[in-house]
């Protein structure tokens, strides 16, 4: 290509470039001039759309709600003239070209890319119209990215299902899907079963014609059809035995079959092995060193094993005539009768394989008179189609254990015995709390006579509201099996309603064979009670104080009319600029007592060198710089919690040593004489004083930070600037 064609290709793609651009400019220009009468009404109602909304001219946006610019990515004012290429993949934007082109009004799916360059599926609809000489598209956009995740998701599991499922309209049995586990258990290729008719299906998958006219029958009248078994063909001619699940649902308009198959026949084979195999389970139970018996659904004996025999002396023919409350003792025909009412049902109602879930203990009389404990569990016997048959117990000895527990239950009175007279509250508890011994010393701090009285009075009216949220927590921690505190304070309400405060030593034991808690008390309220007088004698103390240095800071600016309420704005700045830097209360609170102060030693300076509106002599300037040592001297000898003389003393040092009177650097300097520093700084600058006027707040701020660091704590300095610029803080 010689040089005149190539200056010819780019002067032609030039003009078209400013021909397009023309046309854009005046294409909006015309479209913004006719929608201009209705604009307020378009705003108003796409802002009420819950939907992406835009109107476009020839795929141009020229108006736009706020949600299609959230769901972009967008401001609003940077879509407005957006060309709809940008916001959509290339394959979407060809779809979306057809249907303007057609005029198409049908809601379609695409791909659209946000501002950051992720992607988002996007249901939309575009409806043509005319205003006045101009025909615009009206859109709307919903993200549909969960729902076409969920769709995927939904088809994952279908397709990997290991069960048989296939999808047919009811109508003519066409088969429109089968997933993967239709070739795993057909034997047939899913290419070859989509697209044909389920009666014309060369496998005829039901082999009984009558089975398959009772399902489209159930499922013509409404009713699902669920879990029949049946036996159907495989592709190499096989029979196996299945069970199937069969129901309508709608499609698209249509209504269409989902048919679930499941192949049993392992099962079955199992099944029948277990029937033939039963005898040599019989043996098996006759040969065990346990008991196992079984029974029907009424507790009647129907088989024992040798075992059974031979430890309580019975035949099954004299236990089938042995009334059940003749073979227990008396005290545990009771525990018996109450375990299988309640968990019986249980299982009649429960699947397939379902244990009563806890292990049963009872004494029962062998035939020469010897009492013997059992421990048993049970499990329900059921038939191939899991209907209850019988009742299988599993048993064995247990009565040397139960000699033992005896034993240690005793050598657990003997340590009862010790507690009872023990000087400190001893409570064995519950998890929940319940109260299962107390000792006499735990009665007396109570003030109640006996544990049933103890018990009888809930654990939110014996403890105060604060202690009773405490064991709430503590509570729903041991529950989880977190152990808790082992040492905590309480507040308990005395049956007289007196408040003693008590501390609490708790630990996990056993008693009576079970997992407890052991709780010791200990009475503190005396001690309690002196604390709280203590706390009222240094709260006093800190009135005082605080008292005494509103005074001094009332007389030290009494002397200087031109400062007065210097100190107090120093404070205030000082103090929220300690907050701000999250200072504990009580470093806040010693900023407040020596801001209030900080320039008392000024009392040693003469009025007139204070008051004087022309520049100081060295001398002078000499006498004002000594005002924080005296500062210093006057309160040095305060008993205070704070270090107040120290900080006054220090609040005109600076970060890089240039400060006075002791020339200190960097952390040697008291954080609250750093953060006193940069107030006073401010509050200076920005007052009025004989010998200049007040220059503001932006040269103060200025002034601070054009010297952080060197002059200013930095971490001080920040706070402040951020005070003034960021939270509008002002002096008062």
């Amino acid at each position: 290509m010689n040089s005149d064609e190539t200056h010819k290709r780019n002067t032609g793609t030039k003009d078209t470039v400013n021909q397009r651009k023309q046309t854009k400019a005046t294409r909006q220009k015309n479209t913004k001039s006719n929608l201009s009468e209705s604009e307020e009404r378009f705003r108003l109602l796409c802002e009420a759309a819950e939907e992406g909304v835009a109107i476009h001219d020839n795929g141009v946006i020229v108006e736009a709600n706020q949600e299609l610019a959230r769901m972009y990515g967008y401001e609003l004012h940077e879509m407005i003239d957006m060309y709809g290429e940008k916001i959509s993949t290339k394959e979407s934007w060809k779809i979306i070209k057809e249907h303007i082109a057609t005029g198409d009004d049908k809601p379609y799916e695409v791909t659209q890319v946000r501002k950051d360059g992720s992607t988002f599926e996007c249901s939309m609809v575009g409806k043509p119209y005319k205003y006045k000489d101009r025909t615009l598209r009206v859109a709307t956009f919903r993200d549909i990215t969960e729902r076409k995740q969920a769709e995927e998701k939904f088809r994952k599991i279908y397709m990997l299902s290991p069960e048989c499922i296939t999808i047919t309209r009811l109508q003519d049995g066409f088969i429109m899907d089968v997933n993967k586990g239709f070739e795993d258990i057909i034997g047939e290729k899913r290419e070859i079963a989509i697209g044909r008719k389920s009666t014309d299906h060369p496998l005829n998958f039901w082999v009984d014609l009558s089975e398959r006219e009772f399902m489209v029958a159930e499922l013509k009248a409404g009713r699902d059809v669920l879990k029949r078994e049946f036996e159907f063909r495989r592709s190499d001619g096989s029979i196996r035995t299945g069970i199937y699940s069969a129901r309508p649902i709608n499609i698209a308009g249509e209504t269409c079959l989902i048919f679930i198959l499941q192949d049993i026949t392992e099962r079955k084979q199992s099944e029948e092995l277990f029937k033939q195999s039963e005898a040599q389970y019989r043996l098996l139970a006759d040969h065990m060193k346990d008991q196992v018996w079984l029974m029907d659904l009424d507790l009647k004996w129907k088989y024992i094993s040798p075992s059974v025999e031979k430890l309580w002396g019975y035949t099954l023919e004299e236990l089938i005539q042995l009334p059940l409350d003749k073979l227990l003792t008396e005290a545990s025909f009771p525990t018996v009768t109450a375990f299988f009412s309640i968990e019986m049902p249980k299982a009649l109602a429960a699947s397939p394989n379902y244990s009563l879930k806890r292990l049963l203990e009872f004494e029962c009389r062998c035939k020469n008179g010897r009492i013997l404990w059992i421990e048993s569990s049970f499990s329900v016997i059921r038939d191939e189609n899991g209907k209850p048959l019988s009742l299988l117990g599993e048993g064995r000895d247990i009565t040397e254990r139960k000699q033992m527990e005896d034993s240690f239950r005793k050598s657990e009175e003997n340590f009862r015995h010790s507690l009872d007279d023990s000087p400190m509250g001893v409570r064995i508890s519950t998890i929940e709390g319940e109260t299962i011994y107390a000792n006499r010393a735990i009665l007396e701090i109570y003030d109640y006579d006996s544990i049933e009285e103890l018990n009888n009075i809930s654990l939110k009216e014996r403890y105060t509201p604060e202690s009773y949220a405490e064991f709430q927590i503590r509570k729903a921690k041991r529950l989880k099996g977190e152990l808790g505190p082992s040492e905590y304070e309480i507040s308990i309400v005395r049956k007289d309603g007196e408040i003693r405060h008590v501390n609490v030593f708790r630990k996990e034991i056993f008693w009576n064979g079970k997992k407890q808690s052991q709780v010791i008390y200990q009475d503190i309220t005396e001690r309690k009670q002196s604390e709280e007088k203590l706390k009222e004698t240094l709260d006093t103390l800190r009135r005082s104080i605080s008292t005494t240095i509103q005074v001094l800071g009332t007389a030290s600016e009494a002397r200087d009319p031109y400062t007065a309420g210097h100190q107090r704005r120093v404070t205030d700045l000082a103090r929220a600029i300690a907050t701000e830097m999250g200072l504990s209360y009580n470093t806040i609170e010693g900023i407040r007592m020596a801001g209030a102060i900080h320039d008392i030693g000024k009392i040693s300076v003469p009025p007139e060198i204070l008051c004087k509106s022309s520049m100081l002599t060295n001398i002078e300037f000499s006498l004002i710089k000594n005002h924080s040592q005296f500062s210093y001297e006057i309160i040095k000898d305060v008993e205070s919690p704070w270090p107040l003389a120290d900080i006054v003393h220090q609040h005109h040092e600076r970060m890089n040593g240039s400060g006075y009177p002791q020339g200190l650097k960097g952390e040697n300097i008291l954080i609250e004489a750093r953060i006193i520093a940069v107030a006073d700084v401010v509050e200076a600058m920005m007052s009025y004083r004989p010998y200049r006027p007040a220059l503001g707040l932006e040269i103060a701020l200025a002034e601070i930070e054009n010297n952080t660091g060197t002059l200013y704590d930095r971490d001080v300095a920040d706070a402040c600037l951020k005070l003034f610029r960021n939270k509008g803080y002002q002096l008062t």
